[in-house]
């Protein structure tokens, strides 16, 4: 008994000291993405740790988002517990999203190495097929764009629950495979439970956890415990919440709808763009991989192109073999419809940005169980059937096999230098990805945080020749002007007349937020802040700029305030109906009243603003200490005032 017990440990042992091994190895090829910045969407993301530096606690900060409906508290609570190294220190932020990548991998090799149990592979199987999906995807160079994108903590912690929840089901449904069918289910649905709950406060996208389990159990697992008790479980709790929400959301299709593409339009793109993001998870080099995908075009018609045409022809077969072939090939027909109900919410008809190869990171491991999975039932079915398979072949899987994974750990390591720094990752965005204007933007603006004014401003050039009609461009060679007098600026007339016309860039807001910046500080000697606020002005008459309103009349109301014009500035603020605001606005007009003597008026807007949104808590809880202070604080000024 002791002898067989020492057996069995040996290999137990051996496995465990791989994977220790490859994650030793994957942390310290990693090292240069730990010593990056912040980019893109972290800094509005992000930048309320300020507050919790100052004013306000975690709890509050992570009630405070905006993404979504929901917000997604739990990741922003995780921001907040790290607000002290905001924004000077991203090493530990980055830290934790490799911590997570790496749990994450760890719980997809215990869902590999459970499924081969299910299936009664031989343990040495069950051992090659988890070990070999575990390095493919720890290494996969497509997630370093997950893992190191520090705002992606979102994308992580969701899949971290709904792999949870996914090891918690296949636990589960082996137990009932030796009899244990009750506590089976019950380990099967606290582990959805878990799912549904913290991964949807961490990122909506959770909820197809159920639909990728229904996919897992139809084509993997059903033949080897067929129950009527699992195949209500499936439906109710697998299929059904991910179906409610779709159509839920699609009876409300017209929020998500944008002004650049229609949804038939956004379905017909993403078929072209899923077939790209299959291209970079079966031969990803680091020429295809970049976080900047902005210039995707946007396909209108089927007919339109050959690029539609093989896409949509690809899918349609695709999906079709996989179900004629679902018993026959079932690791391959789990791979396909696996990817595609990953991608059911972002990469479908609702209005989002086109393409992010984030939304690739749980999608992906269907991938790669598919085709591993695939080799391995090859060659155990052959040698089950006692059919002839030459060393040629046998050996080909092999080969095969470890040149994916030496290939990935290559690619990997080539590819996470260009994240050992913003600036890194701009230069190799401009070579990589040159007909992306958010590439040309970053790079503009890293060269102007470093201090090279003439290159920043010889790239914001050349975004107006190639990209023309966009406010931004001119907004940052105003605000270059700012830093570097030598710059040269487009004369007033023409930014006054690009502000009031141009297309809807997201960098107009950040340059004249700098430019606010720069001024307060005694720059941009050569802009007066009455010529400030017209060009603000201009802005507030782009219809195209509705959306960010709220932001542009705060920058004019503190333009006044600059200028120690309280009274203008108070006055200012009523631009925009109090009823299409924010409580954050309100907030902000209540102190700039005051400032104005206006205190009796201040007090009444504060009261209106809770009566509006104190039934909203996920609005009201995160403010309700700054509207009462603020409150307080204009009660004593009046109070010794008299």
């Amino acid at each position: 008994m002791l002898i067989k017990e020492h057996k069995h440990q040996k290999p137990l042992l051996m496995q465990g000291l791989f994977l220790c091994l490859i994650t030793l190895l994957y942390c310290w090829i990693s090292l240069p993405g730990l010593a990056g910045g912040f980019i893109l969407d972290d800094w509005p993301n992000l930048g309320g740790l300020e507050q919790v530096k100052t004013h306000i606690n975690p709890l509050q900060f992570s009630l405070s988002g905006v993404s979504s409906q929901l917000g997604r508290p739990l990741s922003l609570l995780t921001f907040a517990l790290q607000a002290e190294h905001w924004p000077h220190n991203p090493f530990p932020f980055k830290l934790v999203g490799l911590g997570i990548h790496i749990a994450n991998a760890w719980l997809i090799y215990w869902c590999c190495y459970l499924i081969a149990q299910i299936r009664a592979w031989p343990q040495r199987s069950a051992w090659i097929f988890a070990g070999t999906v575990f390095t493919l995807w720890l290494f996969h160079p497509l997630n370093i764009s997950t893992v190191f994108y520090v705002v992606q903590r979102m994308t992580l912690l969701a899949a971290f629950f709904s792999l949870l929840g996914v090891t918690a089901f296949l636990w589960g449904f082996r137990m009932s495979i030796t009899g244990q069918t009750v506590k089976g289910l019950v380990i099967a649905t606290l582990g959805i439970a878990l799912t549904y709950s913290l991964g949807i406060l961490s990122k909506e996208n959770a909820v197809l956890t159920g639909l990728g389990i229904s996919v897992l159990y139809w084509l993997l697992l059903r033949s080897q415990n067929h129950s009527l008790l699992w195949d209500s479980w499936i439906i109710i709790l697998g299929v059904m919440p991910s179906l409610i929400i779709f159509i839920y959301l699609c009876f409300d299709l017209d929020h998500y709808t944008r002004s650049d593409f229609t949804p038939f339009q956004r379905l017909l793109t993403e078929s072209v763009i899923l077939q790209d993001y299959v291209d970079k998870i079966l031969l990803p080099t680091p020429g295809k991989l970049n976080i900047f995908n902005d210039g995707f075009p946007v396909y209108k018609n089927v007919f339109d192109s050959f690029v539609t045409i093989k896409a949509v022809s690809l899918w349609l077969v695709s999906i079709a073999l996989a179900l004629i072939f679902r018993q026959r090939i079932p690791f391959l027909a789990f791979a396909v419809f696996w990817f595609l109900s990953g991608h059911l919410l972002e990469s479908s008809i609702f209005g989002l940005e086109l393409y992010f190869e984030h939304r690739n990171y749980l999608p992906s491991v269907g991938i790669i169980i598919g085709l591993i999975g695939t080799l391995i039932d090859i060659n155990r079915n052959a040698a089950i059937n006692t059919i002839k398979i030459t060393k040629i072949t046998r050996y080909a899987s092999i080969g095969l096999i470890s040149l994916m994974s030496l290939g990935s750990i290559l690619v990997y390591g080539a590819e996470i230098s260009s994240w050992r720094s913003p600036g890194a990752l701009a230069i190799s965005a401009l070579t990589e990805r040159p007909n992306s204007l958010r590439a040309h933007q970053e790079a503009a603006s890293f060269f102007a945080n470093s201090g090279d004014f003439s290159s920043s401003s010889l790239l914001a050039h050349t975004i107006e020749k190639k990209w023309p009609n966009y406010p931004g461009t001119y907004s940052q060679l105003v605000m270059l002007q700012c830093m570097d007098e030598n710059v040269l600026a487009p004369a007033n007339e023409a930014i006054k007349q690009r502000l009031q016309t141009g297309r809807f860039d997201r960098g107009t807001l950040d340059s004249w937020n700098q430019i606010y910046e720069f001024k307060k500080r005694g720059h941009c000697a050569k802009l007066a802040w009455s010529q400030y606020r017209e060009f603000i002005e201009q802005v507030l008459l782009n219809a195209s700029y509705n959306s960010q309103k709220e932001d542009f009349v705060i920058l004019l109301a503190l333009s006044y305030n600059a200028e120690e014009k309280y009274s203008e500035a108070a006055t200012s603020l009523d631009k925009i109906s109090e009823d299409r605001v924010s409580l954050d606005f309100l907030i902000f007009k209540a102190k700039f009243y005051a400032m104005a003597g206006l205190k009796q008026e201040a007090l009444q807007l504060l009261v209106r603003a809770s009566t509006r949104h104190a039934k909203d808590l996920k609005i009201w809880l995160p403010r309700k200490d700054q509207v009462t202070e603020l409150k307080q604080q204009i009660l004593t000024s009046m109070s010794n005032a008299n």
